[in-house]
């Protein structure tokens, strides 16, 4: 069974990466040209996509078909981490209100394309901000914290964020944010091998 994937955000790659490793067709959008050789990359600045497509529907033109959509919607806003922005803040007395701009194209892009399954990737910090978009999270597996509609899956012993930092790297945020492939493979497998359709979690 082959799949169209759409991979946001897709950094390292390795949300997709159990997707391309099956011969998945698999599109990684991504504007840090730092990772432009990362394989299936296409530089791209999600909001301008999400605008693109806006249009496109708009003129009733054939939009892109996906089965699955993957999402690591950048955490820098949502994080409890000591050196993040929102910690910072929090010391200062300073009131924190994160930018919700690329989850709310990431949603945008969801509606338009409709894919049959759709998982958006964040910290445990995410979920009192993405609450306010009525999301919840469907699942937890250590440190990713899993919104969308997909089936439920397994993972175990998964590696820490802090055990993958590579800290004088200028792409770090990169590799912390990585999702390991055991996360990656037990997704598609769960996929592939639903037998049933479910609209449980879908949104307006």
């Amino acid at each position: 069974m082959s799949l169209r994937v759409l991979d946001l955000f897709s950094g390292l790659g390795g949300f997709s990466e159990a997707f391309v490793l099956a011969g998945d067709e698999v599109l990684r959008v991504e504007n840090n040209s730092l990772l432009s050789e990362v394989p299936c990359t296409s530089m791209q600045d999600v909001l301008a996509m999400r605008d693109r497509l806006h249009i496109y529907h708009a003129q009733g033109e054939p939009i892109r078909e996906y089965d699955v959509l993957l999402a690591g919607v950048p955490c820098d806003e949502f994080s409890m981490a000591y050196s993040s922005k929102r910690s910072k803040a929090q010391r200062a007395g300073q009131e924190w209100n994160p930018s919700l701009e690329l989850l709310e194209a990431t949603l945008d892009i969801i509606r338009i394309t409709k894919p049959r399954y759709w998982v958006i990737e964040n910290v445990h910090g995410s979920q009192k901000y993405f609450a306010e978009l009525g999301l919840t999270p469907r699942q937890t597996h250590g440190a990713h914290v899993l919104y969308g509609n997909f089936p439920m899956f397994h993972t175990e012993n998964l590696p820490s964020k802090a055990d993958r930092d590579k800290r004088w790297s200028e792409i770090r945020s990169n590799h912390r944010a990585y999702i390991p492939l055991q996360l990656s493979s037990n997704l598609r497998t769960a996929i592939v091998d639903q037998k049933t359709l479910f609209d449980d979690y879908n949104i307006a």
